[in-house]
């Protein structure tokens, strides 16, 4: 009997085994990047945020605090193109505050288990498209984090035995404080382009023997990773605060306000929209003409700063009863330029991807591309990408101009001597154009 005890925990050992080491083959195989990404051309429209309903909580950066119950659960959402039913199971990662995978076993930054199935799914409604959608709640009774600090959600599919989905979120203790001052930029060929700002992190009762070298802040615009300052560290402490504020240390370009179109409603054209043509299988939308900004910023225009939400205005539930459409994009210029030219926003991951690339013609003197976006809400902008160092700028293609309004966040990580993961203490979001910001 005891050998039969024995030879069953071995088994379940060995199985154990066997399945962190295929984990660990899709993930070197894949490339699995600890960024948020797209793996696979079927899955669409991923967004992450906090939970609830409210417009505001759609548009809300993947944080959450340690130890809130009311501000401490993310939703994720996607959804397959090809329809059915799939297996798609999550797994949680902690990382560092330079999003490698730190040197922390599971069980010391969360309770619960990984690779738990996705359970909650549903096939969509409208006649014109199928797709299936899945959501996920996070924390749930399946797993919870134990600590804070910089998290990748891993969604994979079960039977391939491939990642599809990855995204960033992370965990906050609220321990400290935050204080953000936007100054005029210093850099005197910056004036007229840029944000700069002056950071103070006060820490009057939270104990840190060596803040400068033991505190680390990055600094995000609308929410975007790839234009983050990152590792930046006091320029000098001030009683029980570190100072932030050394010349062009913290500077953005202001970019311009977003473009954007509303395909809510499918029956009659919104501001930007030219025309809906439905036919029998598809819907395709044409954008208005749209010219670069030449002068300054249209400041009058309300944006969501890169965001964008999914909504129509005929069904209940519009995450499976609203449609795809075919979006055609076009951009009028005098002439081709050197780098490739794409639209992005937080529906492409702020990246440069193939399916959002415009191509120029020649004849007419104008950038066209088109792609599938699920009804709802957009911002968007055009970007250049460069051939030589696939660096993706936006105001190498729109310009920048400071009195643009947009959205920054602060996150603040600690890593005590000795330590060994980077807490993150505080974070703070603001608009650029917010009075009496704190």
């Amino acid at each position: 009997m005891l050998k039969k005890v024995v030879a069953n925990q071995m088994s379940k050992v060995i199985l154990t085994l066997i399945n962190v080491v295929i984990f660990s083959f899709v993930v070197n195989g894949q490339n699995l990047i600890y960024d948020n990404a797209v793996y696979v051309d079927y899955i669409k429209t991923v967004k992450m945020h906090s939970a609830g309903n409210s417009p505001g909580s759609r548009l809300s950066f993947p944080t959450v605090n340690l130890n809130s119950k009311a501000d401490g659960i993310l939703k994720l959402k996607f959804d397959d193109i090809e329809g059915g039913f799939k297996e798609y199971t999550y797994r949680i990662i902690h990382c560092d505050k330079d999003w490698y995978p730190s040197d922390l076993q599971e069980i010391e930054y969360m309770e619960g288990f990984n690779d738990e199935e996705i359970e909650n799914y549903e096939f969509s409604t409208n006649g014109y498209s199928e797709y299936t959608n899945y959501n996920l709640y996070l924390p749930n009774d399946n797993i919870r984090w134990t600590i804070s600090g910089n998290y990748l959600l891993v969604i994979t599919d079960r039977e391939m035995n491939v990642p599809v989905v990855t995204r960033r979120f992370i965990v906050n203790e609220d321990a400290i404080n935050i204080n953000s001052q936007m100054i005029k930029p210093r850099d005197v060929s910056n004036i007229n382009s840029h944000h700069e700002f002056k950071l103070t992190i006060s820490y009057q009762n939270f104990d840190i023997d060596q803040p400068r070298l033991e505190l680390y802040t990055t600094m995000l615009q609308n929410d975007n990773w790839n234009s983050a300052k990152s590792n930046l560290t006091a320029t000098y402490e001030r009683g029980e605060s570190i100072i932030l504020d050394q010349y062009d240390y913290i500077s953005f370009p202001a970019i311009k306000e977003f473009r954007s179109f509303d395909i809510r409603p499918l029956a009659y054209t919104t501001e930007f929209v030219t025309s809906i043509d439905q036919t029998e299988t598809e819907t395709t939308v044409l954008l208005d003409l749209n010219k670069l900004y030449t002068h300054g910023s249209p400041i009058s225009e309300v944006d969501a700063n890169g965001y964008f939400i999914i909504d129509n205005d005929r069904y209940r539930d519009p995450e499976v009863s609203s449609e795809y459409c075919k979006v055609i994009f076009n951009l009028e210029h005098y002439r081709e330029f050197e780098d490739e030219l794409y639209i992005i926003g937080a529906f492409s991951d702020w990246q440069a991807k193939e399916e959002y690339r415009l191509d120029y013609d020649s004849g007419r003197n104008l950038y066209l591309g088109s792609a599938y976006f699920k009804q709802g809400y957009y911002n968007y902008m055009f970007a250049l990408k460069d051939k030589e160092t696939g660096i993706v700028s936006m105001d190498a293609a729109e310009g920048s101009w400071f009195e643009t309004e947009n959205d920054y966040l602060i996150i603040v990580y600690y890593r005590e001597f000795g330590g060994l993961y980077d807490r993150i203490l505080a974070v703070q979001k603001f608009n650029s154009n917010a009075p009496n910001r704190r």
